[in-house]
């Protein structure tokens, strides 16, 4: 070995967290074309990337401290990190969510059971479709906001913030088309249209925040296997199929323990 730590890419350990922030929760929207700009949330989509892949690079280029000739290898369990602490982070908006999404399959289901009429059915789908990308909404602002303010994400604050601005008017045109749901809906059409085009525009915020979660689980197991000299870390999801202890360690309790004190609480 040459003394340099060997980590997955935030890439590979993004393969762990597939859920994301609202990812797998059942409620899901299909809609026509695109009709929302949201051009300027593209941009600093791409900035914040940027930022991000740099960030990844640095962490890569860290060099070790083991010196030894012995492989020392450790494992670390990105998913349940990400569950563990990422998650709790928003789990009220969260719960809301899965309430809305709850609402939406027992109004499907009422409609299949003939138990409604078509005309209001397509009124409350709609409602309900509406408040629950803006309980999705809630979610991505809240972590938002508390990556902003946490100091372990100072290195991409001003790009969170840019982010934020940049989402903070298409949350306003969710709020709205929630109001315009909750009266009657006169076309159809084009508010499905609306609310499918700001959908897409927050999936890609869920992606973005939760690989800024990936790249940090990545930053801060890269530092434990430094400060402890292993050579090698693999991610144990789909990575380590047997390993003999004590020869390979888990250093998932002590990443957990330093990913906590990214949110301190009050």
């Amino acid at each position: 070995m040459n003394g340099k730590i060997v980590m997955l890419t935030a890439i590979g350990v993004i393969g762990a967290l597939l859920l994301g922030f609202v990812g797998g929760i059942v409620g899901g929207m299909v809609f026509g074309p695109k009709s929302t700009d949201t051009s300027g949330l593209a941009k600093d989509l791409g900035a914040l990337q940027a930022r991000v892949q740099s960030l990844e690079g640095k962490v890569a280029a860290l060099p070790s401290t083991s010196g030894g000739t012995s492989l020392k290898i450790a494992v670390v369990d990105a998913e349940t990190l990400f569950t563990r602490v990422f998650l709790p982070q928003v789990a009220a908006e969260r719960n809301a969510l899965q309430a809305k999404a709850q609402a939406i399959q027992d109004l499907q289901s009422k409609y299949a059971q003939g138990q409604i009429k078509q005309d209001a059915y397509q009124q409350q789908y709609a409602k309900l479709q509406a408040e629950y990308l803006q309980a999705q909404v809630q979610v991505n602002m809240s972590m938002l906001n508390k990556m902003i303010a946490s100091p372990g994400f100072t290195s991409l604050r001003t790009d969170l913030q840019n982010l934020k601005d940049q989402a903070k008017p298409l949350a306003d045109q969710v709020e709205t088309l929630v109001k315009q749901a909750q009266v009657t809906i006169i076309d159809y059409t084009t508010f499905f249209n609306q609310l499918q085009q700001l959908q897409t525009a927050f999936q890609q915020v869920d992606q973005l925040l939760t690989q800024v979660a990936a790249v940090k689980i990545l930053e801060i197991s890269q530092q434990v296997a430094q400060e402890q000299g292993y050579d090698i870390v693999f991610r144990t999801k789909d990575v380590v199929m047997y390993q003999r202890a004590p020869a390979v360690t888990d250093l998932s309790a002590e990443v957990e323990k330093r990913l906590w004190n990214l949110f301190p609480t009050k």
